[in-house]
């Protein structure tokens, strides 16, 4: 699903807003680390993963009440959006890049910090994708697990693969999203793959949130639901 220039000025604007000193994610790499969250083997609650996006601090210092929920709301609208994408008959990812200040290039480093962080909420299942008998699923960990390495600075392939990696990154990113994806629905059924998280049935828009956010559904996992 196709992001607009407004819902990511948006996201920008809320995520630079975060302190400094916490680190938090920028919009690469949110957008990295929400796909990897979507397409993983697991479900994993908004609880859990959104201390992730703020940084270092659990609860960032927020200016005030509606400052607060203007960023949950932008980044759960965020992931919304990536999960209804992935959701339809014919799946649709768009990975969000930065580009290079300075030449303008679009760089995919920050993009697969936030892939690994999301894998590493749940590494021991992610591993085991690696002995899949599907070999496009085993090509993509290959892939995912090389550009970790190379983005961090830790791999210890020869500088000619290296190279190889870096050129043909941008392209087989979201085709690696997409295997990733019909992997997960292969195995888990629609209904426990929904955008919210949910016990069953459908959520009003009135009603608390399923992920235990103490919101109203409308105003916490189903913000982008009506956009």
């Amino acid at each position: 699903m196709r992001h607009t220039n407004a819902q990511l000025a948006k996201l920008e604007e809320r995520l630079l807003a975060l302190p400094a000193e916490n680190d938090g994610m920028l919009v690469s790499e949110l957008d990295g680390f929400v796909a990897g969250l979507i397409i993983g083997p697991e479900i994993i609650m908004p609880g859990e993963w959104l201390p992730e996006v703020w940084g270092d601090e659990q609860t960032p210092n927020f200016a005030n009440l509606e400052d607060a929920r203007a960023t949950l709301d932008a980044v759960m609208a965020h992931y919304n959006r990536v999960a209804l994408g992935l959701a339809k008959a014919v799946p649709a990812y768009e990975a969000l890049f930065d580009r290079d200040p300075i030449n303008g290039e679009l760089m995919w480093e920050l993009w697969i910090t936030g892939f690994q962080r999301a894998m590493q909420l749940r590494s021991d299942l992610w591993r085991d994708l690696i002995e899949s008998d599907d070999k496009e699923v085993v090509a993509s960990m290959r892939l995912i697990a090389g550009l970790c390495d190379v983005g961090t600075g830790q791999s210890k392939l020869a500088a000619a693969t290296i190279a190889q990696l870096q050129d043909i990154a941008l392209q087989t990113i979201p085709d690696a999203v997409l295997t990733f994806n019909a992997h997960t629905k292969r195995r888990v059924a629609p209904a426990n793959r929904s955008a919210v998280p949910s016990g069953g049935g459908k959520v009003g828009r009135n009603a608390p949130c399923p992920c235990q956010s103490g919101r109203k559904y409308k105003k916490c996992c189903g913000a982008g639901a009506s956009r």
